[in-house]
């Protein structure tokens, strides 16, 4: 189980998971018609490989982490790629975080299997058949599992004193800061083969409709950027980076000179 996550709030997470599936299935239902078995945090029998198409959303309210959708070779004549899988799973993403009451993000092709175990796994079905499953990689929970003790964070060393509490007797085993790493590096895992659409702004403007329609070969449209200004970089269209545009061998690339961060 992922850290920070205790049992009550996993019962929430599979019944919420167990809601979602409706709308998986709907979008997954191509040629024929898919149905889910029952959220489980046990592994699943099937075995998802480099050839197993996959698409990926990152969640984020009452459920935190990341959701693979994952279709075995063979599972659908009309999914052949995880470029056609994500085309269909966009369409689930809206009902399904009305149900997670969850922010989530616009599907993206995943390339290679995940490299760690879910902490929850939903089969696809079609015909009795097993083709796929819905994998859910959770985010380590900074929520405190003790909620009768609300004057312990007042403590000098909070973080000190979670593991030395009696209530949860495997924790001397390893600090705290040792199994927040693994949670975070179990996350890392999970994305570390996502593929991610890079876009560089050269800059913005707006125009009336009648006159984009009469925009003509040559015509200069004037953004709103001066000469010299550093350019930006957005990671599936969130800002990451400023930089300046450069040329590698007859193609342009692009300096990174200062990356955004936020608190």
């Amino acid at each position: 189980m992922t850290v920070g996550n205790n049992e009550g709030q996993m019962v929430l997470i599979m019944e919420q998971m167990r809601m979602a599936m409706s709308g998986v299935c709907d979008a997954l239902s191509v040629t024929s018609v898919v149905s889910s078995g029952d959220p489980s945090m046990e592994p699943l029998d099937i075995e998802i490989t480099s050839t197993t198409s996959l698409a990926v959303v990152s969640v984020e309210g009452s459920i935190n982490g990341n959701l693979m959708v994952a279709l075995l070779q063979g599972a659908s004549p009309d999914i052949t790629t995880s470029e056609g899988l994500v085309e269909e799973f966009a369409s689930a993403v809206d009902a399904m975080s009305q149900v997670l009451d969850s922010e989530i993000g616009a599907p993206s092709a995943a390339s290679g299997a995940p490299t760690v175990a879910p902490d929850v796994s939903v089969p696809l079905i079609v015909d009795g058949a097993v083709v796929g499953a819905v994998l859910l990689f959770l985010a380590p929970s900074t929520e405190s599992d003790e909620p009768a003790e609300p004057e312990e964070p007042v403590a000098a060393a909070p973080a000190a004193a979670a593991p030395a509490a009696p209530a949860a007797p495997s924790a001397p085993s390893a600090p705290a800061s040792a199994l927040s790493g693994l949670g975070t590096m179990k996350q890392m895992d999970a994305l570390a083969s996502v593929q991610m659409e890079v876009t560089i702004e050269v800059g913005r403007t707006s125009l009336p409709i009648g006159q984009l329609l009469q925009l003509q070969p040559g015509q200069i449209v004037e953004l709103d950027r001066e000469v010299g200004s550093p350019l930006d970089m957005f990671i599936n269209g969130t800002l990451l980076a400023h930089g300046e545009i450069v040329v590698v061998d007859d193609q342009f690339g692009f300096r990174v000179t200062s990356v955004v961060t936020t608190d």
